[in-house]
């Protein structure tokens, strides 16, 4: 029986019709000798007629109307993976303020590790503990936004929501960052206040330059000559500031962003003086280079950092005397501490102490630092 049902219906049929002829005939043939087992062929042939009719009759098939369950093996860790699908950071607390799960972007942001910990003990924003609370135990959905005051002034957005999973509740975190939308539109309005005051003097000044020429001084040459000296002067001085404003409108735009570039510090002083060897030479002032055995690596922007560097070699080479030597010196520390007294000088009892940078996190081990020295007369102490 187990091999007919595995031939197609076609065949099965007529070999289970042909078998049930089969036994009907031997039966008919053996009747008179033996009665035994011609009853026993008459019921095989039967059974075969039976099994092809059995075959063509459809059976009912048991359907589970039943909403299906979520197939949870271990509650709300489960959800772990699709946390981890996620391109912003993302939390999953549960009903007693527990992270039972989280992605790696909520893990680099929160700066923690292990799960089971409580919310509170990672994020001190009373709002965003208050509405994971409520969506966790009401299933209450809310967004909230907060500015984050550390060593790099975020603005986030939360949007929390409920998650039920089986017989588990939680509340669903996703923090989305602000900061650039909210510094752009900070940029374009200083932008606005600070070109509007700063280009009126210059743009005054051509006006009544371009007066003068179409009025009193328009028939002496000289005065004209003059005049148009003079307003190129202020076109320059127009131009400089708009540059200026321009390039403090990027550093107030990446005031609050850190930098994941790296670059070469050894490297970006190298160019640096060399770009101004040239100018060094026509005021007979020499530059000695003292860069380090292997490389300096450091997280900035290339640009910046060049313009930094270039920015102390300039002024350190317009203050030298002539025949003076500006010393540029790059070397790499393992230590904050041991970077700052590498690239600190002698300083006297009167001399003032400025840090121009310090790093966003202490878990950065190793540092560069780079020194420009000067026998210049340097700046008065006010």
């Amino acid at each position: 029986m187990a091999t007919l049902k595995r031939l197609p219906a076609i065949i099965a049929d007529q070999l289970a019709w042909a078998g049930a002829g089969a036994g009907v005939l031997a039966a008919l043939l053996i009747a008179s000798d033996r009665p035994v087992t011609a009853l026993l062929a008459l019921a095989a042939g039967g059974a075969s007629g039976w099994l092809a009719v059995s075959e063509r009759t459809p059976r009912p098939v048991a359907t589970d109307t039943r909403p299906p369950r979520p197939m949870s093996g271990g509650g709300l860790s489960d959800l772990t993976p699709l946390l981890e699908a996620l391109p912003e950071p993302a939390l999953l607390v549960d009903a007693d303020g527990r992270i039972a799960g989280s992605n790696a972007a909520a893990r680099l942001k929160l700066q923690f590790e292990a799960a089971g910990l409580r919310l509170s003990s990672i994020l001190r924003q009373p709002d965003v503990l208050d509405a994971a609370q409520a969506a966790a135990r009401d299933g209450a959905t809310s967004t909230i936004e907060y500015e984050d005051r550390g060593q790099v002034e975020q603005h986030v957005r939360c949007y929390v929501a409920p998650v039920q999973w089986g017989d588990h509740r939680a509340a669903l975190i996703a923090f989305h960052d602000e900061t650039a939308r909210i510094n752009t539109e900070r940029m374009r309005s200083d932008f606005v206040a600070n070109a509007s005051h700063e280009l009126r003097t210059p743009l005054s000044a051509l006006m009544l330059l371009i007066e003068t020429i179409g009025g009193p001084a328009r028939d002496n040459p000289e005065d004209i000559d003059k005049f148009l000296r003079m307003m190129q002067a202020q076109g320059e001085r127009m131009r400089r500031l708009i540059d200026d404003l321009l390039s403090l409108s990027r550093i107030e735009l990446d005031e609050h962003v850190p930098p994941t570039d790296r670059a070469d510090l050894a490297v970006v002083a190298k160019e640096v003086v060399d770009s101004v060897s040239a100018v060094a030479d026509e005021r007979g002032v020499s530059i000695a280079f003292e860069e380090p055995a292997g490389q300096a690596w450091v997280i900035g922007h290339r640009f910046q950092l060049v313009q930094v560097v270039q920015n102390l070699v300039d002024n350190a080479v317009k203050y030298s005397s002539r025949g003076g030597v500006v010393t540029v010196e790059v070397g790499v520390a393992g230590s904050q501490q041991e970077a700052a007294e590498r690239a600190g000088r002698r300083w006297g009892d009167d001399a003032g102490r400025i840090a121009l940078v310090s790093p966003a996190t202490a878990s950065i081990r190793q540092h560069a630092y780079v020194r420009v020295t000067d026998a210049g007369p340097g700046i008065e102490r006010h």
